[in-house]
């Protein structure tokens, strides 16, 4: 039986919620000024939705400030998130070398301890093959990294990343009297969940429109389709 709450005048209906095993590697990408190392993670974290589609689920966890990076630069915390370790360590390859290694004045570097790792995957020892023989190994910050001369500098990325186990999928409802309150209600609940470590929300803005059931009631090859009973009338779209 769901519980029906009350808080600040809201009701909350204490049911369920949808929550699934996920892998995860946590990266911390530097950069010369904020600026810059948020347009990396924007375009590390694209494409990063949902599993359903997109090879990982992936986003911006916060900015860090130069006392919490090892260059004593501006950075940024992002997830991502994958079914398989092996997905995950492809992904996180194709990511940091197509988007940071790309990105002006930007580094990469582990953002787990061994501690919390699970997996370690060599992405910094990989991607210095780009170097085509003019890169370095050694060790920046009390960290091994790979040194990639590049044509504005030289690229920073640690050797090692870790991996470890967490949870994807948490959600909920927001039932409202029309578009406009239930899209502020859901700005409201992303902004606080935005002040949470190690948390992402993926989609656009934070927020699912389009909310999904697994398989269909119609379509054998869909493996998950619209969630209609959610829809505010099937005349016109929602």
């Amino acid at each position: 039986m769901s519980e029906l709450k009350e808080l600040e005048g809201v009701e909350i209906e204490d049911t369920f919620a949808e929550a699934f095993p996920i892998k995860v590697a946590r990266v911390l990408i530097t950069a010369v000024n904020e600026k810059w190392a948020l347009n990396a993670a924007k375009e590390a974290t694209g494409f990063g939705t949902s599993v359903i589609m997109c090879p990982v689920e992936a986003g911006i966890e916060r900015t860090a400030s130069p006392e919490e990076t090892p260059d004593g630069r501006p950075g940024v915390f992002v997830l991502f998130c994958a079914p398989s370790y092996k997905t995950l360590e492809e992904q996180l390859l194709a990511r940091l070398g197509q988007c940071v290694l790309t990105a002006p004045t930007a580094a990469a570097f582990n953002a787990l301890s061994e501690e919390e790792s699970v997996k370690t995957f060599n992405t910094g020892f990989k991607l210095k093959f780009f170097g085509d023989g003019f890169e370095k190994v050694g060790e920046l910050y009390g960290r091994k990294v790979s040194i990639i001369p590049i044509m504005g500098g030289e690229f920073i990325v640690e050797q090692n990343f870790g991996a470890k186990e967490g949870v994807a999928g948490g959600n909920f409802f927001i039932l409202a009297e029309n578009q406009a309150s239930a899209l502020l209600a859901a700005e409201n609940a992303v902004a606080e969940i935005e002040k949470v470590d190690g948390v992402i929300t993926p989609f656009p803005g934070g927020i699912v429109s389009s909310g999904s059931k697994p398989g269909s009631l119609k379509y054998k090859f869909m493996h998950a389709t619209t969630n209609h009973k959610f829809c505010p009338t099937l005349q016109r779209r929602c």
